[in-house]
Order: structure tokens, then C-alpha cells, then sequence
């Protein structure tokens, strides 16, 4: 019996000396990595913010929107400040095909009517009782708390950064 002991104690001494050693290496591990993730940039750094076409290109919410703009505007939206309001895919379905390939027909005068020159958070926004799109309307604004109403759209998403402006999700198109 107690050499069973004996067996049972010495397996267990020396099981707790090999864990002694791989929580060690485990621990100088951790240390290195450590270290290596703080001598790395920050993400921000590393990556340049997206801009108005890729925030648009690669939301689930905007596809819609994105697939109207042509190469023209891509690449207009990539460069220089804007505020864009875009109408989120509910907004855009709402209107039906027919009312949908009016304005499409229209060129380009669609997507201006959702574009305007400049950064217009929602600070902005507050002190600008008018804002005029790239086609020339003059779309009213109204900030009453977090409510914010421009021409007859509503913001549901406002003051999503990008690199060269600013967009904000509104739920109707403006026609």
C-alpha cells in the first residue's frame, strides 16, 4: 500500500513539475506576445479610413443606393468633402420599380438630389436651417433632439464617418 502511495505522490510531483515548465513557456508566451501586439500601430493607423463610396459599397443598407452610382459619382465620392443622404434599401423599395426608373432615367440629377458639398454632421445641421443639394434643391432642415428631419426624410442613422465626409441613413428618397 504505501508503495502505491509512494508510486501516486511521485507521478503527481513530477506531473507538477513538467506543468511547472509548460506554464512557464506558457507564461513567456504570453509575455512576447504582448509585447509584440504593443510595439504594433494601432488599427486606425494601419488602415486608412473608408470613404464615402466604400462605406456605401459595402453596406447591407445601402446597396441599393450604391448600385445607382455610377463611375462618375464613385469616383467624386472618394475625393473632396460631401454629405450624403442616403436613402436606406426600405426607402428605396417603398417607391416601386416605375417611380424608381423615372428617376434613374433622370442621369444623374438622382444622385445629386442625395449629395451635398461640405461635412454637415448633425452639429451642423442644427444651425443650418436650409441645405442645398449638388442638383440645386434647397431641402429644409429640422433638429429637434434626436429627430432630424431633412426636406421630408428622416435620418434613422446620422454622422456615420467617412475619410472625406459624412453620411446619413434616411428613409425616403428625395424626389
Amino acid at each position: 500500500m504505501f508503495k502505491n502511495l509512494f508510486l501516486i505522490a511521485s507521478l503527481t510531483l513530477f506531473g507538477a513539475c513538467s506543468g511547472e515548465q509548460s506554464s512557464q513557456t506558457s507564461s513567456e508566451n504570453l509575455q512576447d506576445s504582448t509585447k509584440a501586439i504593443q510595439e504594433q500601430k494601432p488599427i486606425a493607423d494601419m488602415q486608412e479610413a473608408p470613404t464615402i463610396t466604400d462605406i456605401l459599397n459595402t453596406g447591407e443598407n445601402f446597396s441599393m443606393f450604391a448600385s445607382y452610382l455610377n463611375t462618375e459619382f464613385s469616383k467624386m465620392l472618394t475625393e473632396g468633402e460631401y454629405t450624403v443622404l442616403a436613402p436606406n434599401n426600405k426607402a428605396i423599395e417603398s417607391l416601386g420599380e416605375a417611380k424608381m426608373s423615372k428617376f434613374v432615367s433622370q442621369g444623374g440629377a438622382f444622385i445629386k438630389r442625395h449629395i451635398i458639398k461640405g461635412k454637415f454632421n448633425v452639429k451642423t445641421l442644427q444651425n443650418t436651417p436650409e441645405i442645398t443639394t449638388l442638383d440645386g434643391k434647397k431641402l429644409k432642415v429640422s433638429v429637434e433632439g434626436d429627430k432630424i428631419t431633412i426636406g421630408e426624410a428622416q435620418a434613422v442613422a446620422a454622422d456615420i464617418p467617412a475619410k472625406n465626409g459624412i453620411i446619413h441613413a434616411i428613409n425616403k428618397v428625395i424626389e
